[in-house]
């Protein structure tokens, strides 16, 4: 899509998409949020609720992450990762899993928390030298970015969950000789040891000595088109709900409705919204 902009009022920026977020606890065992998100201009990690439907603006930065549930403490990895990116969005600051990494690292932690991790998924919106726009995708462990191409009547998944089965995939094609076609990847089920996540982010202690590595991280980017849509979200959305169960979107739908809708199908799932839940949806103009 290309970008315009009013020559009467020039220094108004126009609105480019509208973008909704809703998070909810599910029913999680330990009954404690773990999923968090930057929407915009600010972190948020709530218990419940569905934003209302935001006019975006360029530029512009969405992002999920999602603590490891095997930590009880992981709600304050994924708090953080998503404060290191408020930090470093207000600073102009490129914001990558290293600058996110480092920021964490220079953060006190109580060493109770050290080893509490978490995933990213985040777009971040470029400009190509013709003026349309680009989408920067980031993503670390099993937080998913989906698409919705204007008049698409299928969902596509543009992340490859860092995760052991994944990895088996990968094996097993270089032991071959084959080449890995994507839709080979992020097979369908709920949580179980093969979906066990490879790369993540993790806190250290600020007493033991002791500092984490910056986790390997996915980056690809894509051009946008007018009514193209994406979704932003993490595994309690994606592992209970497959996205060609989601509903389709156009000019017409009511994004919190959807949202609203997709939360309903996480309930009535047969997975019973076991994990948190987070989605951030927007649809460009």
């Amino acid at each position: 899509m290309t970008v315009t902009q009013s020559y009467k009022i020039p220094n108004i920026k126009p609105t480019i998409a509208q973008a909704c977020a809703i998070t909810f606890l599910g029913n999680a065992t330990n009954n404690i949020q773990q999923d968090a998100f930057y929407l915009l201009d600010d972190w948020y990690q709530e218990t419940l609720g569905v934003t209302e439907i935001m006019p975006v603006t360029l530029p512009f930065c969405l992002a999920v992450s999602d603590g490891v549930a095997s930590s009880n403490y992981s709600q304050h990895c994924s708090k953080a990762v998503v404060k290191a990116i408020k930090s470093l969005w207000t600073s102009q600051q490129n914001i990558t899993s290293d600058s996110i990494h480092h920021l964490l690292n220079k953060t006190k932690h109580l060493s109770k928390r050290h080893g509490a991790a978490a995933t990213l998924a985040m777009i971040v919106s470029e400009l190509n030298s013709d003026n349309t726009i680009k989408i920067k995708i980031t993503h670390v462990g099993d937080s998913r970015v989906y698409l919705l191409p204007k008049g698409s009547k299928h969902w596509e998944c543009l992340t490859r969950d860092h995760n052991l089965l994944n990895e088996l995939i990968d094996e097993q094609a270089r032991t071959r000789g084959e080449r890995v076609e994507f839709a080979e990847y992020n097979r369908e089920g709920m949580a179980g040891s093969l979906y066990s996540i490879t790369e993540c982010f993790a806190l250290s202690a600020d007493d033991d000595g002791l500092s984490s590595e910056a986790p390997e991280s996915a980056v690809r980017t894509i051009d946008i088109e007018s009514g193209d849509c994406l979704v932003v979200c993490s595994d309690g959305i994606h592992d209970l709900v497959a996205s060609h169960h989601w509903q389709l979107i156009d000019t017409h739908t009511d994004l919190q409705e959807w949202l609203q809708t997709l939360r309903h199908q996480v309930y009535e799932s047969e997975g019973n919204a076991y994990d948190n839940g987070t989605a951030i949806v927007v649809r460009f103009d």
